[in-house]
């Protein structure tokens, strides 16, 4: 299992490189590649804790915070915020999620968040990229899934994953296509099991 404390994961780190954060939250990930010297691009819908995250980095020539989701197409969706979000609106974005289907979000609490194609946005970066995170509560597959078509993961050097299927019964269905599609191009560069 991969974490923010992975060291093997940064240890490549140089420079210069790209760097993708999607759901950055406060910025752990963040912080890691951007101390190593990446340039990152840092993706966070909720307005609550992008405000924390952009002013973190707000000094950072090497930053750049984008208060936007990430999915497979363009939308303006419903970001649904954790049950109990007013107690806490930072601490409880973790588990802020477009799917109505997530177990510790309550429809009733949304904000409506701009989502956009990640593949169109790594399309125009027009380089390779060193490492991309992805964790976006749930809706991690049909992304994944277009990325692999579009061949993107080919352009980039690793790409971690949060899985919610342990968490959102209806992703297990697509987590084993997923791993199919795996292991039928022989993808060895996507690590599904980050924490």
């Amino acid at each position: 299992m991969l974490n923010e404390n992975s060291e093997e994961l940064f240890a490549s780190i140089r420079p210069g490189d790209i760097a993708i954060d999607c759901g950055a939250n406060v910025g752990e990930v963040t912080q890691r590649l951007a101390d190593k010297g990446a340039f990152v691009f840092a993706f966070e819908p909720n307005p609550f804790v992008y405000q924390a995250l952009w002013n973190r980095f707000k000094g950072y020539p090497n930053v750049i915070c984008i208060n936007k989701g990430v999915w497979h197409e363009n939308y303006q969706l419903r970001l649904y915020l954790h049950q109990h979000y007013q107690l806490d609106p930072v601490g409880s974005a973790y588990a802020s999620s477009i799917l109505a289907q997530h177990p510790v979000t309550d429809t009733s609490q949304f904000v409506v968040a701009e989502i956009i194609d990640l593949t169109q946005f790594i399309d125009s970066l027009n380089r390779d990229i060193k490492l991309v995170k992805i964790d976006i509560e749930g809706a991690e597959f049909e992304l994944l899934e277009k990325m692999v078509a579009k061949g993107q993961h080919k352009r980039i050097e690793k790409i971690v994953v949060e899985n919610h299927e342990w968490l959102i019964e209806h992703l297990k269905p697509l987590a084993a296509k997923f791993r199919k599609l795996m292991a039928e191009q022989q993808i060895h560069n996507i690590d599904l099991n980050w924490v």
